[in-house]
């Protein structure tokens, strides 16, 4: 298998685990705050990167893979939290395309400035994941307007920007710490992303958390209490989830271009809908279908 190959091997690979990242986070969103929804998700991932570093004797790394570690895991907590709350004002529409788009766009110009770019088929792959990952996460409008619509349509889309370039930061940075191997960058992430949930949650009172989730989410029937564990067993398979893809996409950095990594990690949309169709019975329309036909012919062509 040639070093292009196993990059889009593991880039595919990433974007379905991160897929199922999103759907469990998607539904946590639904019963706890984002704030919290990342604190445990992230806490759980940090204990577990840690056992992996100490089971493997991994030796601690230098201040520069610290930092871009650090670094890496600002930019994606402040991501995950506008991306899932986007996830719990309603369904993914447009702000996961924008967030796909802008997070697979900042590294393939990052790559072009710092290495030069790939080859036109490869080139050709790219415009055609573009297009896969809108046609996969975007819905046609039901034609209604309003207000609290466009105030709400305008929210997601805010939501939708910052994480699309918290998550092409995210991927460029863990691409500068991939030096000092698999778990200790990623480790070092997870302490800052959790430090911007602890730091958020408090911050943020819980008067306006509540306000705005229920713009959309009306109060629940079940106990708080009940509530608060699936709501925390989802958060920690969405951590799970995440630092499963996170390996796997600096695993991909390590084999082959930034770009190629990020593009095909960037599909990860699909993988949401899939489960969204399996699990909880959605109807995947004619659009996404197209859109998956055409990731499935973007991964031939950047392969």
């Amino acid at each position: 298998m040639t070093l292009a190959a196993s990059t889009s091997v593991l880039g595919i690979s990433a974007a379905l685990v991160w897929g199922a990242a999103d759907f469990s986070g998607g539904i946590a969103a639904r019963y706890l705050r984002v704030f919290w929804l990342l604190a445990i998700s992230h806490a759980f991932s940090l204990i577990c990167l840690l056992l992996f570093a100490w089971f493997f004797h991994n030796v601690p790394p230098s201040g520069n893979v610290v930092a871009w570690g650090l670094c890496a895991g600002v930019a994606g907590g402040l991501a995950l939290l506008c991306f899932y709350q986007a996830l719990a004002l309603g369904d993914m529409g447009t702000t996961a395309a924008l967030s796909g788009l802008l997070s697979a766009a900042l590294p393939v110009l990052f790559t072009l400035l710092t290495i030069g770019a790939p080859t036109r088929r490869q080139l050709v792959g790219f415009g055609l994941a573009a297009a896969a990952i809108w046609l996969i996460s975007t819905q046609p409008g039901k034609g209604k307007s309003g207000t609290a619509r466009t105030s709400l349509g305008r929210t997601k889309l805010i939501f939708a920007t910052i994480s699309g370039i918290g998550f092409g930061i995210f991927f460029i940075a863990l691409r500068l710490a991939n030096s000092g191997g698999l778990i200790w960058p990623l480790a070092a992430s997870r302490v800052a992303s959790l430090s911007v949930a602890i730091c958020g949650g408090l911050v943020f009172s819980r008067k306006q958390l509540t306000a705005l989730r229920n713009e959309v989410s009306p109060p629940g029937e079940f106990p708080a209490r009940t509530l608060w564990k699936t709501g925390a067993g989802l958060a920690v398979l969405a951590g799970i989830c995440d630092t499963g893809g996170n390996v796997l996409f600096v695993a991909a950095t390590r084999t082959g271009r930034l770009d190629i990594a990020a593009v095909l990690a960037s599909l990860y949309p699909a993988s949401t809908i899939l489960l969204a169709a399996w699990l909880l019975k959605e109807r995947t329309s004619a659009r996404q279908a197209a859109g998956m036909a055409a990731a499935l012919v973007a991964v031939a062509l950047i392969s």
